[in-house]
């Protein structure tokens, strides 16, 4: 009896040992917990709501992304609409750089790191142009998965988290929004697809389904119908043309188009011009905008789909078995 009182005795004396042990760490903690819990933000000051303006300088280009009536915009392509949910990814970066991670304080460090002209240079400013935060953005780190960052008025260099210079700088694709359409699928209520072989009609029906009116009636194949609205009612581009004229790109009297006819009255139109010389990417348009986007072939040819990739296939019959029974 006493053998087993002394073992239930060491099991609980182990398990409060356990519980002391996770609850309360005796042990101390690790230098990169310490070095967390201590940290101070890189910009204590700043915050996301009072942003108005962020210059970025980067290859010897300036780019200036301008707040108006709560919409970002690219002053500097015209007032183009901006990627929103790159300046919100930009913006949260700059409230989670803090001083946790310090690796130099040796201005000759920089070029190294490229947190001096050879990097990424941002400002962001408020709506009277004060300046709530201007820093350099540098190279990825060895783990591939941070970057170097310095206060622009420091020798400071610290490791911010992600891969930087390419959240600050989109290079060749720019800051522009990339959006060509965006609307709910479900509220379409007809698309027509125009190409030099045929034009198509597809219609929804009171049961939600959809029909091919033209060139055949027939039923339509509803996964593939489906697969061409979940691609088009989001359809971004892969890249912008130079402003010229349409003639130049196909558009003046477009061959193909894609339309979506939306249950408020409004409609998607897409119109097809002709294929760039390089690069396999063909130039496109809204009928309604003047902007000149690009997509490539395989892109189109994911909305300007023949009839009969369209149209249900209808399972041959069954075949009677003419053996006579055993």
């Amino acid at each position: 009896m006493q053998n087993r009182q002394i073992k239930i005795l060491g099991g609980v004396f182990a398990l409060l040992l356990l519980i002391v042990l996770i609850f309360e760490n005796p042990f101390g903690k690790d230098e990169d917990e310490k070095r967390t819990e201590a940290a101070k933000p890189l910009f204590p000051d700043f915050s996301i709501e009072l942003v108005s303006k962020i210059e970025i300088i980067a290859k010897g280009q300036t780019t200036i992304l301008a707040k108006q009536n709560d919409q970002w915009v690219v002053a500097t392509m015209e007032n183009y609409p901006a990627d929103s949910e790159g300046v919100k990814d930009l913006l949260e970066k700059v409230t989670e750089f803090d001083d946790s991670r310090h690796v130099s304080d040796n201005p000759k460090n920089q070029a190294e790191y490229q947190v001096d002209s050879s990097g990424v240079e941002a400002k962001l400013l408020d709506a009277e142009d004060k300046t709530l935060a201007h820093l350099f953005v540098g190279k990825n780190t060895p783990g591939i998965f941070n970057s170097y960052v310095r206060v622009a008025d420091s020798n400071d260099v610290y490791v911010g988290k992600g891969y930087l210079q390419s959240t600050f700088d989109k290079g060749e694709r720019t800051w522009k929004d990339r959006t060509i359409f965006k609307f709910e699928k479900s509220h379409v209520t007809s698309i027509n697809i125009v190409s030099p072989e045929e034009t198509i009609e597809l219609r929804l029906d009171s049961e939600n389904k959809w029909h091919l009116v033209q060139p055949i009636t027939a039923a339509a194949n509803q996964t593939e119908v489906e697969n061409l609205l979940s691609f088009y009612s989001d359809l971004k581009t892969d890249d912008f043309a130079e402003v010229k004229e349409l003639t130049e790109y196909g558009l003046d009297t477009p061959t193909s188009s894609i339309t979506a006819s939306l249950n408020d009255g409004t409609t998607a139109k897409l119109l097809i011009g002709k294929e760039e010389n390089e690069g396999g990417k063909l130039y496109v348009k809204r009928d309604d905008r003047d902007t000149i986007f690009m997509l490539s072939k395989s892109n189109v040819d994911r909305m300007i789909k023949a009839s009969d990739a369209l149209t249900e296939k209808t399972p041959p019959p069954e075949m009677e078995d003419t053996n006579p029974s055993e």
